[in-house]
């Protein structure tokens, strides 16, 4: 059925209040056009985080900010697939919405708010240790390392771990493995596996000089004593051509260096087999005893131990 034109301006396009448009706006009209929430017409359905919520601030007007997992969507932050969702998380001082799609949460006037395209959104520090709850502690530990990153160092989380508030024990165990200069969440979790299984922390994405000072290539995992360099390998290494022939060049002008080059893909790190051999050859290259303890547990699972301590609610 074709859709009826009787759109007046302001409804003509965008989102807006049912009660705004219903003098001038047929209730057959309405009805044609997406209804995110009750009492919200829009011309077209609001696909990301910030446009639902545009849309729902059309009917819950006051001091609100996206929180939790839609802010750390907003914010572009790693998110386990158990946040994906549509539902919003919103923050007020006192939120009391009850409304369909919508997660409220009270204790805005504690957090800091930042603007993103015009949305209030609660800080980076504010959102990691918002969602400690809610997911686990890897997955804090990566959302960590990005945030930290963004912020220049860890000092902003760790001003934040004296608040009396649900999953502060975790946020604090997370902090200890936190560190600055990862840029994927791979890497943070190959990292954190290293360390476990024993070996020596390595830097993270830092240059490497051939022996007159050259720069040669940034390397994402560098143990630069013993002149071993790790790198994930993401799909995005296989599906581009002149990505991967770079990585081929890269690789031959650290190895003609002295470097002992150590690639490593996703299913390096999740399944078993293919784990122990990876950590086995680095600590070899490294010249390094593994710890038996750490191996018994890496053995057991890749990742920290720590599920969410509640659903997130989405």
């Amino acid at each position: 059925m074709a859709r009826p034109l009787n759109f007046p301006e302001p409804f003509h396009e965008g989102s807006f209040r049912v009660r705004d448009a219903r003098d001038a706006v047929p209730g057959g009209s309405l009805r044609t056009l997406a209804n995110p929430y009750r009492g919200v017409r829009c011309h077209d359905a609001p696909d990301t985080v910030v446009e639902r919520f545009g849309a729902l601030r059309l009917v819950c007007p006051g001091d609100l900010a996206l929180s939790h997992c839609s802010a750390a969507e907003a914010l572009n932050l790693p998110l386990p697939r158990e946040c994906e969702h549509d539902a919003v998380h919103v923050m007020g001082p006192c939120a009391r919405i009850r409304r369909r799609g919508v997660v409220a949460h009270r204790g805005l006037d504690r957090r800091e708010v930042t603007t993103l395209r015009g949305i209030p959104v609660t800080g980076l520090a504010d959102t990691w240790l918002d969602l400690a709850p809610f997911v686990s502690l890897e997955d804090l530990v990566v959302i960590g390392d990005a945030v930290a990153r963004r912020l220049g160092g860890t000092d902003p989380l760790r001003a934040l771990l004296g608040r009396r508030v649900p999953g502060v024990r975790r946020a604090r165990e997370a902090l200890e493995w936190i560190r600055v200069g990862s840029r994927s969440p791979m890497e943070t979790r190959s990292r954190v596996l290293f360390v476990r299984a024993g070996l020596p922390e390595p830097e993270l994405n830092v240059d490497i000089s051939d022996p007159d000072g050259g720069w040669l290539a940034t390397g994402d995992l560098v143990w630069r004593e013993a002149k071993v360099v790790g790198e994930y390998q993401g799909a995005d290494h296989f599906g581009d051509y002149e990505r991967g022939d770079d990585d081929i060049v890269r690789r031959r002008l650290v190895e003609a260096a002295g470097w002992t080059y150590v690639d490593f893909t996703k299913d390096d790190y999740f399944r078993r087999p293919r784990r122990l051999v990876l950590v086995r050859r680095v600590a070899d290259e490294l010249g390094c005893a593994l710890d038996p303890g750490g191996i018994r547990t890496i053995s057991e699972r890749a990742g920290l131990p720590g599920r969410p301590l509640r659903a997130c609610g989405g």
